[in-house]
């Protein structure tokens, strides 16, 4: 049993490796766990210490004692939910004519009233501020004057540098001039679109699909043709080719690492299919990579652009929900819409911060990236286990529940009866912040989906959160 990888007390090292035997199935529910006694000598650990490793288990709801018979794996009530069906969204049209997604949600995650299961914005608590303050305060004595100047499109070549090296594990072989430091990941997906559509144009989209690209379209003024998406293997390629029969698009968006909101990560069979559908009317791909960094277990997946023969992805991502979402440092390699989009960042914003750029390349440079990562990993995909599995407990039983392979969102389908607008408020009324499924359609279908955030850590008012929403939920499907 290899524990090397897993980092803090010998018993949290040794249940963290189990827990991963767990998910993948080497120990499946209802398997008689070894003895405290023999796993101690298999581990060479004393009795106290692996009885500490069964006993973390125990509280994950991962294994049980039984009388006189030892531990065994526990079969998971979430383990049993089906997945939404995203194919069978009702087509009901709400009024959003008074709501602004945007501008609520946001906002809702700086009210510290408010349990922020709605934006998916991950926890400070989780996230290395200190150290990064640090970084950046060694840089700002370092540099001086130099560190208050702005940082001029294309961006510092450090931070191109460092972003160019972390693009072989993608499975790209970027140079740090194929790269432009962006505003976050917002401001290069917005440059992808400008650069590749113009006004009147449809765009491809999956759907359900992140809320404010829908937004970004709109105030572009571009059309959008949304393609279901498959929960676990991401955009219908199927579905994409017949609409591409059908129809003319100035470009396609896709996230298939880790959809936002389904979670859902595209094979590299279909990611290669894609690239291939696409070159045949040469489209364009954006594709927005942001949740990458965060697969919850394994290799990290590799991007469409691994598979781009002739420079048609603009991959866009950022560092907002790994390390810090108010730096906003983020990047994009536009292949060969390189020109424009520098023309039009030039146009736009110009420039980007300089200190808050050089920590985060800093914080890549010296390794202090990848050793964080793997407890970040760590945290969400516990997080997101313990949430599916409190849903399960508080909803009512006819519900779909994503399984995500990688990110902090979960995507909820609830009773057809549940209204998910209507249910913000009353959560909100609560103290609750959630996301309605209309806001990630195009034409305002999934009425009764919700969205949540599961980047927080557990605690008590996140378990009396949950179960406020399964009361809500079961009162409005009555």
């Amino acid at each position: 049993m290899d524990r090397t990888t897993i980092k803090g007390p010998v018993y949290q090292r040794l249940a963290g490796v189990l827990e991963t035997m767990i998910q993948r199935q080497s120990l499946r529910p209802g398997d008689r766990m070894p003895s405290v006694r023999q796993f101690s000598r298999q581990q060479r650990v004393s009795v106290p210490t692996a009885l500490q490793a069964y006993a973390t288990l125990e509280t994950r709801g991962l294994i049980a004692a039984r009388p006189k018979s030892g531990f065994f794996v526990q079969a998971r009530q979430a383990d049993f939910v089906r997945e939404p069906d995203n194919t069978s969204a009702p087509q009901k049209v709400t009024d959003l004519a008074d709501f602004d997604p945007l501008e609520s949600l946001l906002a809702d995650h700086s009210n510290a009233r408010l349990v922020p299961f709605g934006a998916a914005l991950p926890s400070g608590k989780l996230l290395p501020a200190e150290k990064l303050a640090r970084i950046m305060g060694a840089i700002a004595r370092k540099l001086g004057p130099e560190s208050i100047q702005c940082d001029i499109a294309p961006g510092s070549e450090r931070v191109r540098r460092e972003i160019a090296r972390r693009s072989l594990e993608w499975g790209c072989s970027l140079a740090p001039d194929d790269f432009i430091v962006t505003i976050g990941g917002t401001e290069a997906l917005s440059l992808a679109l400008r650069a590749t559509c113009r006004p009147g144009a449809t765009v491809v989209v999956e759907s359900p699909t992140y809320y404010n690209l829908l937004n970004m379209l709109r105030e572009l003024r571009l059309n959008a043709l949304p393609v279901r998406m498959d929960g676990a293997n991401g955009m219908d390629l199927d579905a994409l080719d017949r609409a591409l029969r059908r129809t003319r698009v100035a470009a396609c968006v896709v996230i298939a690492n880790f959809n936002n909101p389904t979670g859902s990560l595209m094979p590299d069979e279909n990611k290669r299919r894609l690239m291939e559908i696409l070159a045949r009317r040469n489209v364009p791909l954006i594709e927005d990579d942001i949740y990458g960094d965060l697969q919850h277990e394994g290799p990290r997946p590799r991007c469409v652009k691994a598979f781009d023969r002739d420079s048609r992805v603009l991959l866009c991502g950022s560092f907002s929900k790994t390390l810090a979402p108010g730096y906003r440092v983020g990047y994009i390699a536009a292949g060969r819409y390189h020109r424009q989009v520098l023309g039009l960042k030039k146009t736009s914003s110009l420039a980007g911060a300089s200190l808050p750029a050089f920590a985060i390349a800093e914080f890549l440079r010296n390794g202090g990236y990848d050793r964080y990562l793997r407890t970040l990993r760590q945290h969400y995909r516990r997080q997101v286990a313990r949430m599916r599995e409190a849903i399960v407990e508080s909803f009512p039983e006819n519900i779909g529940l994503s399984r995500p392979k990688g990110g902090f969102v979960l995507w909820c389908e609830l009773p057809k009866r549940v209204d998910s607008i209507k249910l913000f408020w009353q959560a909100r009324s609560a103290g609750i912040s959630i996301a309605p499924g209309q806001l990630f359609s195009t034409q305002r279908t999934h009425q009764n989906f919700i969205r949540l955030n599961c980047g927080h850590p557990w605690d008590a008012a996140t378990e009396r959160s949950i179960g406020i929403l399964g009361h809500l939920v079961k009162k409005m499907s009555a």
